[in-house]
């Protein structure tokens, strides 16, 4: 599911760390948090890790002349930590082994923006062998994760399993629950059984323990679940709910994974709540 960004060759067996490029003051978040030595895509590679992004350069081979081989100029490389979504330790692990295993670096995941509004996803292996190393690494990385107040934790979410040639259910736990478990997002699912039952659910849950909810499903389901969330929110307000000429606000956002025949109404949707 996750790609791996690809890398040039390894570099020789002597090498010397070179520069990284020249940077302008630093601005708030930008001072280094840590730096160290990982392999990235076969190369050793010098990392800066700070709240906003993570660098890294490859240390290049010394020049004949005992130099630093400044003359090669390495590219340098960055992450804006606002793209990550999941950091994980990477181990092997035998077969049916759950847990432990040789701890070999850190994976990060972030979100590569394709075409539009459409998202892909990467991973990146920063290989080191050492725990110490990678335990305070995975630490600092965490917390800047935690950091960003407006990433939601718990989602409820609702799968039209008629959808799109009844694939939508597939296309969810496919490739949507893996991506929320990696995310560390907790969620409730609802599988609906008949036209009504999201509209039904969002009148008697508890919304306040969710950060957001999230539709699977095609027009028909997108139009049922966002008339759910806004009748709720007048119902809570105190509202008149057979006529609201300055309707309240929904509480929580709702996210769209179009799954339908159909995907206008859902860009729509999706344009206007952005």
């Amino acid at each position: 599911m996750f790609r791996g960004c690809r890398r040039g060759p390894s570099s020789g067996p002597a090498r010397a760390v070179a520069p990284l490029a020249a940077a302008p003051p630093a601005r708030a978040g930008d001072e280094p948090l840590l730096r160290g030595i990982f392999e990235i895509g076969k190369r050793s590679c010098d990392v800066v890790l700070s709240a906003r992004r993570l660098r890294w350069s490859p240390i290049l081979p010394e020049s004949p002349t005992g130099g630093t081989g400044v003359a090669l100029q390495a590219q340098e490389e960055i992450i804006e930590m606002k793209d990550v979504f999941s950091v994980k330790l990477k181990r092997r692990r035998f077969a049916g082994q759950q847990k432990g295993g040789t701890l070999l670096g850190i994976t990060i995941f972030k979100c590569l923006h394709k075409e539009e509004n459409k998202l892909t996803d990467c991973a990146i292996h920063l290989n080191n062998l050492s725990e110490d190393h990678c335990q305070s690494w995975f630490r600092h990385l965490k917390e800047i994760l935690n950091g960003f107040q407006n990433r939601p934790k718990s989602l409820k979410v609702f799968v039209n399993p008629s959808s799109h040639k009844r694939e939508a259910t597939n296309i969810y736990y496919e490739k949507v629950a893996p991506l929320f478990k990696l995310a560390d997002i907790k969620t409730d699912v609802t599988v609906t059984e008949y036209e009504g039952h999201a509209l039904l659910v969002l009148k008697e849950c508890e919304l306040q323990a969710f950060d957001g909810v999230v539709c699977v499903g095609g027009d028909g389901s997108v139009s049922e679940v966002a008339h759910g969330l806004l009748l709720r929110a007048q119902i809570d307000a105190g509202k008149d709910t057979e006529y609201v000429s300055k309707p309240v606000r929904a509480p929580i956002p709702l996210g769209v994974i179009p799954a339908g025949e159909n995907e206008r109404y859902c860009y729509i949707l999706l344009v206007i709540c952005s």
